[in-house]
């Protein structure tokens, strides 16, 4: 039922918590941990925990949870995350979808190339039909730490992120190459039909708004081609998303049953296995 739905946000820097009926989230909890260990999961699992006793679903046997995940999320991570959901707050269900999609439902487009800024490093995930290419995803350690350092009354602190006129790559790492230039690569590397789709739409996640026209203009002067737009309503679009896998249960869905999990611990939804397989449920967009 709809009003049983949970969706979780695994952010940069937090956790949001809400249903899939509401427009925003319900709770939004400061998360600076990269990763989600041993260490880490008794905190995240008190944070699951009030969110569930607040809101009277604890213990709520036909709970559904949603998990809009970072693209990076390793295996081992998601068990712990079940195990929270599945063992100690006794959901029914629970699935996975990368937040990429997300953003980009929220910009109403299926093809795009994700930045987003995160505490450690900032990703670029190209996306074409709703299907992140896994050969193509860069990123670097140029990340909001540098914004930290960088700020100033009078300029963007992002600036160094995004562009780097010094920048050289003869000099420079692999993994510290200015996001404008790394976008760039990726165009130039994806096949020729892919190219001019996903230069034209660039989705930039996790800019404070008042730097988003700063940001815009770096873009304008080195790849004027390219449209510039930020993820601004992706909670109703991960509703959106909520409703599809929810209401589609089965073969073509990346979600695992409690008494699944309780068999078998050790396998975990897997959004990706799930959106190759043939007779795969498109995904719909949400209303502009």
């Amino acid at each position: 039922m709809p009003n049983s739905t949970v969706i979780i946000y695994l952010g940069a820097n937090r956790i949001e918590i809400g249903r899939s009926t509401g427009s925003c989230p319900q709770e939004i909890i400061n998360w600076e941990k990269d990763y989600i260990n041993g260490e880490y999961r008794i905190g995240l699992k008190k944070i699951l925990e009030r969110y569930f006793q607040s809101f009277n679903t604890l213990r709520n046997h036909e709970i559904q949870v949603l998990i809009l995940e970072d693209i990076f999320i390793s295996v081992a991570e998601k068990k712990i995350i079940c195990s929270i959901l599945f063992d100690e707050l006794y959901c029914a269900y629970v699935a996975f979808i990368p937040r990429v999609i997300v953003h980009c439902l929220s910009c109403n487009t299926r093809n795009a190339i994700v930045v987003d800024v995160v505490a450690s490093h900032t990703t670029c995930v190209p996306i074409f039909d709703l299907r992140p290419l896994q050969q193509y995803i860069k990123y670097t350690k140029r990340d909001q730490e540098d914004v930290h350092l960088n700020k100033s009354p009078t300029s963007c602190p992002y600036t160094s992120i995004f562009f780097d006129k010094e920048y050289n790559f003869e000099v420079y790492e692999d993994d510290e190459i200015p996001v404008i230039n790394l976008v760039k690569g990726i165009i130039d590397s994806l096949p020729i039909d892919l190219r001019k789709p996903l230069r034209e739409n660039i989705i930039i996640v996790n800019i404070e708004e008042k730097f988003e026209t700063t940001i815009k203009e770096l873009f304008r002067e080195n790849m004027s081609s390219s449209i510039i737009q930020f993820s601004k309503d992706y909670w109703q679009a991960g509703s959106a998303c909520a409703k599809t896998f929810m209401h589609s249960r089965g073969g073509s869905v990346a979600g695992l049953k409690r008494d699944e999990f309780c068999n078998n611990p050790n396998i975990v939804p897997d959004w990706f296995d799930f959106y190759f397989k043939s007779g795969v449920k498109p995904i719909k967009q949400p209303s502009p």
